[in-house]
């Protein structure tokens, strides 16, 4: 038995009665990096809901919120104060790990060392406004006479810089920051605060009567037919921002944990997150909250894709995408 562990641990695969001793009878906590009721902590319950039944030993699941600062909170304690023992992990939500790439001040991570664990998968997000605007194509929105305010998390997140991208370019856009979750943000535009916010569709699928109110107007990936693409409307030189941007549409929303977790209890917890992404009840489950199903990203091909973006995130970029950002 001893030689068959061995061998698994050395083929990266973890020994099913080894991970089964480790995690009976254990607790497992997973941090949401936002507040219930947006979309981040709707996609991280859908998977705690199911994850335990394909950990083997099945531990039980609990879920603390930790919001703040757009995810970077929730990660700054993870990698602070969290043992790499495999009992807590994350889902800080979309966008953190561009504030570490592009050497935002209050970083205290590296996102190149986290633990990945696995991501339902990409997803696209959209301009949308809400329909009281009567705006019902990019081509109105740029002629509008007055500022069409965006609400939006953090300054660096593509809830804000993908406006403003389009408002360097334009567009008579106004960014409003400070809302602390998606869910508030819709409260927001429901009592008329905001005109809008760009945003992914499953962070609407909790409040389907404001979702039938609200207009797509640009989006990233072209799933929503004559809604033009973001690409295509900023500038060349704006291209590796778009780039960083939408790395967290490509990613989704990683299952993650600290820097230096054991090979073994990593490969236990993908094994665990590609069977549950496999599963017919997380998928119904998962359709519910509107999060991709059945393409699964694996942790070490997430590790890949953060290293890409912080391999090609030069100085230069850094500086355009901070002054975007309104980084003094």
């Amino acid at each position: 038995m001893l030689l068959s562990a061995l061998t698994c641990l050395s083929l990266g695969v973890a020994s099913p009665t080894w991970a089964a001793d480790f995690y009976q009878g254990k607790t497992l906590t997973v941090i949401v990096g936002y507040a219930p009721g947006g979309g981040v902590d709707a996609s991280a319950r859908a998977i705690t809901r199911h994850l335990g039944r394909f950990i083997p030993g099945r531990p039980n699941i609990v879920v603390q919120n930790m919001e703040g600062a757009a995810g970077i909170v929730s990660v700054n304690h993870l990698d602070r104060r969290v043992a790499p023992d495999g009992l807590t992990l994350a889902v800080p939500g979309r966008s953190w790990y561009i504030e570490a790439i592009v050497k935002r001040p209050g970083i205290g991570f590296d996102p190149t060392r986290l633990t990945y664990i696995g991501s339902p998968g990409a997803v696209s997000a959209a301009a949308f406004v809400h329909a009281r605007m009567g705006l019902t194509t990019f081509a109105a929105l740029k002629a509008a006479t007055k500022p069409v305010t965006f609400g939006a998390l953090g300054a660096t997140t593509p809830t804000a810089m993908s406006p403003a991208l389009l408002a360097d370019d334009g567009a008579p856009i106004k960014i409003v920051l400070g809302y602390v979750s998606t869910a508030r943000l819709l409260l927001a535009l429901e009592q008329g605060e905001i005109d809008g916010t760009f945003t992914v569709g499953n962070a609407l699928a909790a409040r389907p009567d404001l979702a039938a109110k609200m207009v797509p107007l640009v989006q990233t990936a072209p799933v929503r037919p004559g809604v033009p693409l973001l690409r295509d409307l900023v500038r060349s030189n704006h291209q590796p921002i778009v780039d960083l941007v939408q790395a967290s549409d490509s990613i989704g929303v990683p299952l993650i944990g600290p820097a230096g977790m054991p090979a073994d209890v990593s490969a236990t917890l993908r094994q665990a997150f590609l069977a549950m992404a496999a599963d017919k009840d997380y998928q119904a489950d998962a359709e519910r909250v509107d999060l991709p199903v059945g393409q699964p990203i694996e942790g070490a091909r997430i590790a890949q894709m953060i290293g890409a973006l912080a391999a090609v995130a030069t100085p230069p970029v850094i500086a355009e995408f901070n002054r975007l950002a309104g980084a003094k």
